[in-house]
Protein backbone atom coordinates (compact mmCIF):
# COMPACT_ATOMS: atom_id res chain seq x y z
CA UNK A 1 0.00 0.00 0.00
CA UNK A 2 1.28 3.14 -0.61
CA UNK A 3 0.09 6.57 -2.27
CA UNK A 4 -0.76 8.18 -5.69
CA UNK A 5 -2.34 11.87 -5.98
CA UNK A 6 -3.33 11.83 -2.09
CA UNK A 7 -5.52 8.48 -2.78
CA UNK A 8 -4.20 5.24 -1.43
CA UNK A 9 -2.59 3.03 -3.77
CA UNK A 10 -3.09 -0.81 -3.30
CA UNK A 11 -1.41 -3.49 -5.23
CA UNK A 12 -1.54 -7.19 -5.37
CA UNK A 13 1.61 -8.10 -7.33
CA UNK A 14 0.31 -12.32 -6.92
CA UNK A 15 -2.76 -11.03 -9.07
CA UNK A 16 -0.86 -8.08 -11.15
CA UNK A 17 -3.51 -5.67 -9.99
CA UNK A 18 -3.79 -2.03 -8.15
CA UNK A 19 -6.62 0.11 -7.01
CA UNK A 20 -6.73 3.49 -6.20
CA UNK A 21 -9.18 4.44 -3.23
CA UNK A 22 -9.64 7.84 -2.35
CA UNK A 23 -9.70 8.42 1.66
CA UNK A 24 -13.02 8.69 2.10
CA UNK A 25 -14.02 6.14 1.04
CA UNK A 26 -12.26 4.07 3.65
CA UNK A 27 -13.51 3.54 7.52
CA UNK A 28 -10.12 1.38 8.55
CA UNK A 29 -7.50 -0.59 7.07
CA UNK A 30 -7.66 -4.16 8.72
CA UNK A 31 -4.47 -6.26 7.84
CA UNK A 32 -4.47 -10.07 7.80
CA UNK A 33 -1.98 -10.70 5.27
CA UNK A 34 1.99 -10.46 5.24
CA UNK A 35 2.12 -6.52 3.31
CA UNK A 36 4.51 -3.46 2.68
CA UNK A 37 2.89 -0.11 3.46
CA UNK A 38 4.64 2.67 2.98
CA UNK A 39 4.77 5.70 5.12
CA UNK A 40 3.38 7.86 3.26
CA UNK A 41 0.00 5.80 3.59
CA UNK A 42 0.69 5.62 7.25
CA UNK A 43 0.68 9.43 7.16
CA UNK A 44 -2.64 10.05 4.90
CA UNK A 45 -4.28 7.51 7.24
CA UNK A 46 -3.32 9.37 10.22
CA UNK A 47 -4.81 12.77 8.22
CA UNK A 48 -8.07 11.15 7.61
CA UNK A 49 -7.88 9.53 11.20
CA UNK A 50 -8.13 6.31 9.19
CA UNK A 51 -6.97 3.31 11.74
CA UNK A 52 -4.44 1.05 10.88
CA UNK A 53 -4.95 -2.67 12.48
CA UNK A 54 -2.80 -5.78 11.93
CA UNK A 55 -3.92 -9.22 13.31
CA UNK A 56 -2.51 -12.14 13.66
CA UNK A 57 -3.39 -15.85 12.19
CA UNK A 58 -6.53 -16.06 14.72
CA UNK A 59 -8.14 -12.95 13.78
CA UNK A 60 -7.39 -11.12 16.91
CA UNK A 61 -5.52 -6.86 16.55
CA UNK A 62 -1.87 -7.64 17.40
CA UNK A 63 -0.95 -3.73 16.22
CA UNK A 64 -3.18 -0.69 15.79
CA UNK A 65 -2.16 2.48 14.90
CA UNK A 66 -4.48 5.61 14.67
CA UNK A 67 -4.29 9.10 14.47
CA UNK A 68 -3.11 11.29 18.03
CA UNK A 69 -6.61 12.75 16.66
CA UNK A 70 -8.53 10.01 18.44
CA UNK A 71 -7.23 10.68 21.85
CA UNK A 72 -9.64 13.12 24.02
CA UNK A 73 -8.82 15.36 27.22
CA UNK A 74 -7.62 14.38 30.49
CA UNK A 75 -11.38 15.46 31.94
CA UNK A 76 -13.14 12.77 30.38
CA UNK A 77 -11.49 9.93 31.27
CA UNK A 78 -11.92 11.06 34.85
CA UNK A 79 -15.34 11.14 34.42
CA UNK A 80 -15.42 7.79 32.86
CA UNK A 81 -13.15 6.72 36.15
CA UNK A 82 -15.67 8.17 38.56
CA UNK A 83 -18.54 6.79 36.18
CA UNK A 84 -17.15 3.26 36.31
CA UNK A 85 -16.78 3.37 40.37
CA UNK A 86 -19.91 4.34 40.68
CA UNK A 87 -23.84 2.35 40.83
CA UNK A 88 -24.65 4.53 37.70
CA UNK A 89 -22.33 2.20 35.38
CA UNK A 90 -24.06 -0.96 37.16
CA UNK A 91 -27.21 0.37 35.64
CA UNK A 92 -25.80 0.54 31.70
CA UNK A 93 -24.43 -3.06 31.97
CA UNK A 94 -27.75 -4.93 33.47
CA UNK A 95 -29.03 -3.39 30.09
CA UNK A 96 -26.16 -3.99 28.28
CA UNK A 97 -26.40 -7.80 29.22
CA UNK A 98 -30.15 -8.25 28.91
CA UNK A 99 -29.51 -7.00 25.23
CA UNK A 100 -27.12 -9.96 25.44
CA UNK A 101 -29.55 -12.72 26.35
CA UNK A 102 -32.24 -11.53 24.44
CA UNK A 103 -30.03 -11.21 21.58
CA UNK A 104 -28.91 -14.91 22.29
CA UNK A 105 -32.69 -16.25 22.88
CA UNK A 106 -33.41 -14.80 19.72
CA UNK A 107 -30.93 -16.79 17.56
CA UNK A 108 -32.26 -19.70 19.72
CA UNK A 109 -35.72 -19.11 18.26
CA UNK A 110 -34.14 -19.09 14.54
CA UNK A 111 -32.61 -22.04 14.98
CA UNK A 112 -36.03 -23.47 16.08
CA UNK A 113 -37.08 -21.98 12.67
CA UNK A 114 -34.67 -23.44 10.94
CA UNK A 115 -34.83 -26.93 13.37
CA UNK A 116 -38.66 -27.37 14.12
CA UNK A 117 -37.26 -30.75 16.00
CA UNK A 118 -35.74 -28.52 19.15
CA UNK A 119 -38.50 -25.46 19.04
CA UNK A 120 -40.25 -26.97 22.22
CA UNK A 121 -36.27 -27.26 23.77
CA UNK A 122 -36.10 -23.33 23.10
CA UNK A 123 -39.29 -22.55 24.55
CA UNK A 124 -37.93 -24.05 27.94
CA UNK A 125 -34.51 -22.81 28.11
CA UNK A 126 -36.16 -19.43 27.34
CA UNK A 127 -38.31 -19.77 30.15
CA UNK A 128 -35.20 -20.78 32.49
CA UNK A 129 -33.51 -17.42 31.35
CA UNK A 130 -36.20 -15.44 31.92
CA UNK A 131 -37.24 -16.91 35.33
CA UNK A 132 -33.45 -15.73 36.33
CA UNK A 133 -33.74 -11.99 34.66
CA UNK A 134 -34.43 -10.80 38.57
CA UNK A 135 -30.34 -10.64 38.74
CA UNK A 136 -30.86 -7.74 36.42
CA UNK A 137 -32.90 -5.94 38.22
CA UNK A 138 -30.54 -2.21 39.40
CA UNK A 139 -32.54 -2.00 42.26
CA UNK A 140 -32.02 -5.01 44.16
CA UNK A 141 -28.14 -4.17 43.23
CA UNK A 142 -26.80 -3.32 47.10
CA UNK A 143 -23.03 -2.55 45.82
CA UNK A 144 -20.75 -2.76 42.97
CA UNK A 145 -19.10 -5.70 43.29
CA UNK A 146 -22.32 -7.65 44.65
CA UNK A 147 -23.96 -5.89 41.40
CA UNK A 148 -21.42 -7.26 39.04
CA UNK A 149 -21.32 -11.14 40.84
CA UNK A 150 -25.41 -11.08 39.79
CA UNK A 151 -24.73 -9.65 36.32
CA UNK A 152 -22.10 -12.39 34.89
CA UNK A 153 -23.96 -14.80 36.81
CA UNK A 154 -27.05 -14.84 34.92
CA UNK A 155 -24.54 -14.28 31.56
CA UNK A 156 -23.25 -17.72 32.64
CA UNK A 157 -26.19 -19.29 33.17
CA UNK A 158 -27.91 -17.66 29.93
CA UNK A 159 -24.53 -18.65 27.97
CA UNK A 160 -24.33 -22.51 28.92
CA UNK A 161 -27.91 -22.83 27.92
CA UNK A 162 -27.27 -21.17 24.67
CA UNK A 163 -23.78 -22.65 23.73
CA UNK A 164 -25.61 -26.13 24.20
CA UNK A 165 -28.11 -26.12 21.61
CA UNK A 166 -25.89 -24.12 19.33
CA UNK A 167 -23.17 -26.79 19.07
CA UNK A 168 -25.05 -29.63 19.16
CA UNK A 169 -27.64 -28.30 16.35
CA UNK A 170 -25.35 -27.54 13.50
CA UNK A 171 -24.38 -29.94 10.80
CA UNK A 172 -20.67 -31.29 10.30
CA UNK A 173 -17.85 -30.28 10.69
CA UNK A 174 -19.47 -26.94 12.43
CA UNK A 175 -21.15 -28.99 16.08
CA UNK A 176 -18.70 -28.21 19.36
CA UNK A 177 -19.65 -29.08 23.22
CA UNK A 178 -18.38 -25.71 24.37
CA UNK A 179 -17.08 -22.08 24.20
CA UNK A 180 -13.34 -22.39 23.31
CA UNK A 181 -11.89 -18.99 23.27
CA UNK A 182 -7.90 -19.60 22.42
CA UNK A 183 -6.86 -21.67 20.45
CA UNK A 184 -9.80 -23.75 19.29
CA UNK A 185 -9.62 -27.01 17.68
CA UNK A 186 -13.18 -26.52 16.51
CA UNK A 187 -14.14 -24.87 12.69
CA UNK A 188 -17.50 -22.93 15.13
CA UNK A 189 -15.25 -21.31 17.72
CA UNK A 190 -12.40 -20.96 15.23
CA UNK A 191 -14.82 -18.92 12.92
CA UNK A 192 -16.50 -16.92 15.85
CA UNK A 193 -13.34 -15.91 17.51
CA UNK A 194 -12.43 -14.37 13.89
CA UNK A 195 -15.34 -12.53 13.57
CA UNK A 196 -15.11 -11.45 17.30
CA UNK A 197 -12.00 -10.14 16.21
CA UNK A 198 -12.80 -8.00 13.44
CA UNK A 199 -16.02 -6.75 15.89
CA UNK A 200 -13.72 -6.04 18.59
CA UNK A 201 -11.68 -3.86 15.91
CA UNK A 202 -14.46 -2.10 15.61
CA UNK A 203 -15.76 -1.27 18.72
CA UNK A 204 -11.91 -0.40 19.87
CA UNK A 205 -11.78 2.17 16.81
CA UNK A 206 -15.37 4.09 18.10
CA UNK A 207 -14.55 3.96 21.71
CA UNK A 208 -10.53 5.76 20.76
CA UNK A 209 -12.73 7.82 18.39
CA UNK A 210 -15.55 9.36 21.35
CA UNK A 211 -12.10 10.32 23.45
CA UNK A 212 -12.92 7.07 26.54
CA UNK A 213 -10.32 4.73 28.05
CA UNK A 214 -10.54 1.24 25.92
CA UNK A 215 -8.86 -0.63 28.87
CA UNK A 216 -10.78 1.42 31.87
CA UNK A 217 -14.14 -1.43 31.92
CA UNK A 218 -17.12 -1.45 33.62
CA UNK A 219 -18.00 -5.26 34.31
CA UNK A 220 -14.92 -6.79 33.22
CA UNK A 221 -11.75 -7.23 34.92
CA UNK A 222 -9.05 -4.87 34.57
CA UNK A 223 -5.90 -6.22 33.53
CA UNK A 224 -2.30 -6.20 31.37
CA UNK A 225 -3.82 -6.04 27.58
CA UNK A 226 -6.79 -6.57 28.46
CA UNK A 227 -9.14 -3.16 26.75
CA UNK A 228 -12.17 -4.28 29.15
CA UNK A 229 -14.36 -1.54 27.94
CA UNK A 230 -14.27 -2.67 24.63
CA UNK A 231 -15.15 -6.07 25.69
CA UNK A 232 -18.21 -4.75 27.93
CA UNK A 233 -19.26 -2.38 24.87
CA UNK A 234 -18.97 -5.65 22.63
CA UNK A 235 -21.33 -7.51 24.54
CA UNK A 236 -24.70 -7.07 23.13
CA UNK A 237 -22.88 -7.11 19.59
CA UNK A 238 -21.94 -10.52 19.95
CA UNK A 239 -25.15 -12.19 18.94
CA UNK A 240 -25.37 -10.59 15.69
CA UNK A 241 -21.78 -12.19 15.06
CA UNK A 242 -22.96 -15.25 15.69
CA UNK A 243 -26.59 -15.09 13.75
CA UNK A 244 -24.15 -14.19 11.13
CA UNK A 245 -22.35 -17.46 11.34
CA UNK A 246 -25.02 -19.71 11.88
CA UNK A 247 -27.12 -18.11 8.99
CA UNK A 248 -24.06 -18.74 6.45
CA UNK A 249 -23.47 -22.56 8.13
CA UNK A 250 -27.21 -23.24 7.63
CA UNK A 251 -27.12 -21.63 4.13
CA UNK A 252 -23.86 -23.76 2.86
CA UNK A 253 -22.29 -20.15 2.39
CA UNK A 254 -19.95 -21.05 4.86
CA UNK A 255 -16.01 -23.00 3.64
CA UNK A 256 -16.34 -26.64 5.54
CA UNK A 257 -12.68 -26.52 5.12
CA UNK A 258 -11.66 -24.39 8.08
CA UNK A 259 -7.92 -25.51 9.11
CA UNK A 260 -4.53 -25.30 7.64
CA UNK A 261 -3.58 -28.60 8.26
CA UNK A 262 -0.21 -27.56 7.23
CA UNK A 263 0.32 -25.25 10.68
CA UNK A 264 1.04 -25.82 13.51
CA UNK A 265 -2.19 -25.18 15.71
CA UNK A 266 -4.67 -24.90 14.16
CA UNK A 267 -4.83 -21.96 12.12
CA UNK A 268 -8.42 -20.69 9.43
CA UNK A 269 -7.41 -21.41 5.88
CA UNK A 270 -6.96 -17.99 3.75
CA UNK A 271 -10.34 -18.80 1.47
CA UNK A 272 -12.07 -19.03 4.74
CA UNK A 273 -10.53 -16.01 6.63
CA UNK A 274 -11.71 -13.62 3.30
CA UNK A 275 -14.85 -15.33 3.32
CA UNK A 276 -15.41 -14.48 6.99
CA UNK A 277 -14.44 -10.30 5.97
CA UNK A 278 -16.58 -11.05 3.16
CA UNK A 279 -19.27 -11.47 5.52
CA UNK A 280 -18.66 -8.95 8.31
CA UNK A 281 -17.69 -6.25 6.40
CA UNK A 282 -21.37 -6.88 4.42
CA UNK A 283 -22.93 -7.25 8.02
CA UNK A 284 -21.35 -4.03 8.97
CA UNK A 285 -23.15 -1.88 6.65
CA UNK A 286 -26.50 -4.03 7.00
CA UNK A 287 -28.94 -2.40 9.23
CA UNK A 288 -29.50 -3.83 12.71
CA UNK A 289 -31.60 -3.41 15.88
CA UNK A 290 -30.62 -2.69 19.32
CA UNK A 291 -33.11 -1.32 22.09
CA UNK A 292 -35.38 -0.02 19.56
CA UNK A 293 -32.98 1.31 17.67
CA UNK A 294 -32.46 0.41 13.85
CA UNK A 295 -29.23 1.16 12.08
CA UNK A 296 -26.80 0.40 9.76
CA UNK A 297 -24.27 -2.04 12.66
CA UNK A 298 -21.36 0.24 12.28
CA UNK A 299 -23.52 2.93 13.08
CA UNK A 300 -25.23 0.89 16.00
CA UNK A 301 -21.70 0.68 17.16
CA UNK A 302 -21.07 4.30 17.13
CA UNK A 303 -24.42 5.41 18.67
CA UNK A 304 -23.97 3.08 21.70
CA UNK A 305 -20.42 4.28 22.26
CA UNK A 306 -21.69 8.17 21.76
CA UNK A 307 -25.07 6.87 24.39
CA UNK A 308 -22.25 5.53 27.21
CA UNK A 309 -20.12 8.63 26.56
CA UNK A 310 -23.11 11.26 26.92
CA UNK A 311 -23.88 9.20 30.59
CA UNK A 312 -20.19 9.61 31.83
CA UNK A 313 -20.22 12.88 30.71
CA UNK A 314 -23.15 13.67 32.86
CA UNK A 315 -21.16 13.51 35.99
Amino acid sequence: MSVRNSCFMISDEKENETRIIHPNRVSSFLITSPSRISTPALLLASEYQIPVIICNPSGRPAVRMWSPAFLNTSLLRRKQYRFCESMQSMYWASNTIRSKVNGQIQNLQYLAGRRTAIASQVTLIAGRIAEQSDKLNPDAFISIPEAKKRLLSYEAYAAAYYWQICGTRLPDPFTFTGRVKRNPADAFNACINYLYGMLRNNVETAILSFGLDPALGIMHRDGYKMPSLVFDVMEPFRPVMDKLLLTAILNKTMPTEVFDGKAAIPRITKPCRHTLIHFFNTRLHTRAELNGTSLLLNNLILNEVKQLTDKIKQL
